[in-house]
């Protein structure tokens, strides 16, 4: 099964997993619209794509370029048939260093632009009667690991948001949520710890793209590392936070 003749809007393609789903789908016969901050970054994949796609700069913060993206979106496609929210920022972090700052825009990217674009794209496919709208999350959202915080916690909220969403809205909308363990990407090239089964970005984006034609709510890879972290999350918390605290030396 292919993606031909599907409009889907990728926010957060420029680069990592969202640039590598990008190919993926486009290889498949969709017709993507692809978002992210950086106009020349989109411009490149779209030159490398081909120029039926179409890009639409935006900041996912800003609720505006949101709402401005979905009247070019209406006005250029019939349907918009998935929605694909990939945006995320990180730096590596404990409460001890951590800059405030750079938090504030770590949660108005990761989690306040999840709530913009689901605010903003929920009527349109309610509208059609059928869609889908992706949320990706973490398995660092899991569960709270020595030195995760502020983006695991973002990606908490993310999992818990798209979990109400599942319930809240009619079932004719799939809504489905995206928890990738390791993928080497500029992001997780910032850290200094190991990163046990770190998988490419093409072969996430396989992952992604097989599991948005799942009837699964939840996309989760690889499978031996977030079935362990899945475990763990549901421990007791006596046991759970014994062992996390014992990995404090480790991460």
């Amino acid at each position: 099964m292919s993606f031909s003749g599907e409009n889907i809007w990728i926010i957060g393609a420029s680069s990592g997993i969202g640039a590598a789903l990008a190919r993926v789908l486009s290889a498949q016969g969709a017709t993507l619209i692809l978002s992210a901050r950086s106009k020349d970054a989109l411009e490149s994949l779209r030159k490398e794509l081909g120029r039926q796609h179409h890009i639409y700069p935006l900041d996912v913060a800003n609720y505006s370029d949101i709402e401005s993206a979905i009247n070019y979106i209406t006005k250029t496609v019939k349907k918009l048939d998935r929605v694909i929210f990939m945006a995320a920022i990180y730096n590596p972090a404990n409460i001890e260093n951590m800059d405030v700052a750079f938090t504030k825009q770590l949660l108005e990217v990761n989690v306040l632009g999840a709530f913009h674009v689901a605010k903003a794209t929920l009527p349109i496919l309610q509208k059609q009667s059928e869609g889908q709208l992706a949320l990706c999350a973490s398995v660092a959202g899991y569960v709270g690991l020595p030195g995760g915080q502020p983006y695991s916690a973002s990606k908490a909220a993310l999992i818990n948001f798209a979990e109400s969403l599942y319930a809240e809205v009619p079932k004719n909308i799939d809504i489905k949520v995206i928890n990738p363990g390791f993928v080497r990407t500029p992001m997780t090239d910032k850290n200094n710890f190991s990163m046990p089964m770190r998988v490419e970005p093409e072969v996430a984006a396989i992952y992604i793209a097989d599991g948005l034609r799942s009837k699964a709510f939840e996309i989760h890879f690889p499978k031996k590392f977030t079935i362990f972290l899945k475990f763990l999350s549901i421990l007791p918390y006596g046991i759970k936070l014994f062992l996390t605290s014992k990995m404090k030396n480790k991460s």
